[in-house]
């Protein structure tokens, strides 16, 4: 196992005074507490942004949504449709509420952050479809949102990832008007069949080892075959061909750490330009925990302000 880094051992030592519950020995709403108290990790929530709460109306369902433009943005702007992580289980508008707005400061960009369904309530394909579709009622509405369309990228980070490469690859494919113009992801995970040389290197990593991966794959993915589909995960796709630019951060002691680098391999093998970062001793999620991580800080100022390029 690679070495951690020494502001996350410090982090993880005063974590073990009070180590949270196996998610299989709780109960779905106790996992989804513990996940929202680690949020005063992440920081204090910037106030340089404005914030506003609604809902997108889809068929059958209302997916809450959240708006998040830089303080003093004049006209249309870029706009980032946001896919937060939490193993498809957990994770919401407010786990990822300080993310988003730093991402938007330091990016100049308009950030929508989607509430996509979660499992074990709502299996593979909702959050899936709850992405793709989010994305083009965001495209639809750019006007009203004051953001540019022809500047619209799809981001997020863990199952967010997952969700934002395959909305990324699936609107291409659709050819329905709505574009990507670049995908912004986080700590991938790519391959819900869990093949990475990485899941087995790093089975026993902070912060998300296998067996928790797995249970939350499991969740979401009780139909094992459905793992395999291109559509659930971007890394069986043949080619990437058409898809749009990457950029992709990932952590070192992860699990899914290999899925970023496959993904930016075939990216670069499908004509695709791809930009791959991997930090050192970080484990995954780490710029979730950028209040207590100076490197998980210096990676959201990186990220956006990198996304922000491949927008403009």
């Amino acid at each position: 196992m690679g070495k951690l880094d020494a502001q996350v051992r410090e982090l993880l030592a005063s974590l073990s005074k009070n180590p949270p519950a196996q998610p299989w020995d709780v109960s779905i709403a106790s996992y989804r507490s513990a996940g929202e108290k680690l949020v005063a990790l992440a920081g204090d929530p910037s106030s340089e942004c404005e914030v506003r709460d609604f809902e997108i109306h889809l068929p059958g369902r209302a997916i809450r949504a959240r708006s998040y433009r830089p303080k003093g943005a004049v006209g249309a702007v870029p706009g980032v449709v946001y896919f937060h992580g939490g193993g498809f289980v957990r994770g919401s508008l407010e786990s990822h509420d300080r993310l988003c707005r730093e991402l938007s400061i330091r990016g100049g960009f308009s950030v929508i952050a989607i509430a996509y369904r979660l499992a074990p309530e709502a299996t593979f394909p909702s959050a899936h479809d709850d992405a793709v579709e989010c994305f083009h009622w965001v495209s639809d509405h750019s006007d009203e949102l004051r953001i540019d369309s022809d500047a619209l990228a799809v981001a997020g980070d863990s199952a967010g990832a997952m969700l934002a490469a395959a909305t990324a690859v699936g609107i291409r494919e659709r050819a329905n008007g709505a574009m990507v113009k670049a995908q912004g992801l986080l700590c991938p995970v790519l391959d819900a069949t869990l093949t990475s040389t990485s899941v087995e290197q790093y089975s026993q990593a902070p912060i998300l080892p296998r067996p928790v991966l797995e249970w939350c794959i499991d969740q979401y993915f009780p139909n094992v075959q459905a793992r395999r589909s291109p559509a659930a995960s971007p890394l069986m796709k043949e080619s990437l061909a058409g898809a749009p630019p990457a950029l992709i951060f990932s952590s070192e002691v992860d699990p899914v750490s290999d899925d970023a680098r496959r993904y930016s391999a075939k990216l670069e093998a499908s004509g695709v330009g791809s930009e791959l970062r991997e930090y050192a001793g970080m484990p995954h999620s780490f710029f979730l925990l950028a209040g207590v991580l100076e490197e998980g800080e210096r990676a959201i100022v990186c990220f956006a302000e990198k996304l922000s390029r491949l927008l403009r």
